[in-house]
């Protein structure tokens, strides 16, 4: 296959809906997982096409690869890209597409900035992902394409690739939640798929020790935020109080844990003094960190 068929293959690829299902191993590359990975790399001085391609991708569902940018405002980007062609008036010109993209705040720990999909940079355009906006060449921004494809930084931004997850293997000895009768704390451990009245749905992610002390993680499906869970069990083996930490607000949850398989709980949650419904659906992680 001659560089200009896969370039075009490549990016024929990236479009199609199949980039979705890989979703959460996409997600859970938080900010922190995000700088640990590049204080273990080096900043490169370009990307390419070819280069790019020796990159192992996220999952095995993932046909991209993700890079990973440190922008000019000092915030931290994760990114799947994909190189290809469009026809121009002359010759076909190169093009990055940018399948999806996070901004993380440097100043306040996994809350972002921007965060959007599917944008197609154009060679001699530049993209600021402080701001999420495509921008020209010579308006400061992150990273700019050249007429030969070649992905740069721009100023004090820095480049790098992730090769392969950079999350730890999910323990394949996890505790079955249904291999006993009654509730035990640990019965609330995992992710589960929260959706609080229709309005707010995101990934919960839970740890219970044998006291019944709860800790974790929320990520937001809208903002791609992630924020401190705490908690614990309450009056009842299957009755959970959390406080979900937000950055000016704490809002609560009395879950209540499904006593026959514990496949999910539900109950009602309280942010500035309004009381709303919710319902959490228990999620099984492969491995590589996707959802079953």
């Amino acid at each position: 296959m001659t560089a200009f068929l896969r370039c075009v293959a490549l990016l024929a690829v990236a479009a199609l809906p199949q980039v979705l299902h890989a979703a959460d191993v996409f997600d859970r590359h938080t900010a922190d997982v995000l700088h640990l990975a590049a204080t273990r790399g080096k900043p490169l001085p370009q990307l390419s096409l070819d280069a790019a391609g020796m990159l192992k991708t996220l999952s095995p569902r993932l046909s991209s690869p993700c890079i990973v940018v440190k922008t000019n405002d000092g915030n931290w980007v994760k990114a799947l890209v994909g190189w290809g062609f469009r026809k121009g008036p002359d010759k076909p010109v190169p093009v990055l597409l940018i399948e999806r993209y996070v901004t993380y705040r440097s100043d306040r720990a996994n809350s972002t900035t921007a965060n959007g999909k599917d944008v197609m940079l154009f060679a001699g355009f530049s993209f600021d992902f402080d701001i999420g906006q495509v921008v020209p060449a010579e308006f400061g921004g992150d990273v700019q394409l050249d007429e030969k494809g070649l992905l740069k930084p721009l100023g004090k931004a820095e480049i790098y690739g992730l090769d392969g997850s950079q999350l730890p293997p999910a323990d394949e000895e996890a505790a079955d939640p249904s291999d006993h009768e009654g509730v035990l704390p640990r019965d609330f451990s995992g992710t589960w798929q929260l959706n609080v009245d229709g309005r707010w749905k995101g990934e919960l992610e839970l740890l219970l020790d044998d006291a019944g002390k709860a800790t974790g993680t929320y990520r937001s499906d809208d903002s791609k935020s992630s924020y401190e869970v705490s908690g614990r069990i309450s009056g009842a083996p299957h009755r959970l109080r959390l406080q979900l930490h937000l950055d000016n607000a704490t809002q609560t949850f009395d879950a209540y844990l499904w006593t026959s398989d514990k496949s999910a709980m539900a109950g009602t949650t309280t942010l500035a003094e309004r009381t709303f419904g919710f319902h959490a659906a228990r999620a099984k992680v492969k491995k590589d960190g996707e959802k079953e």
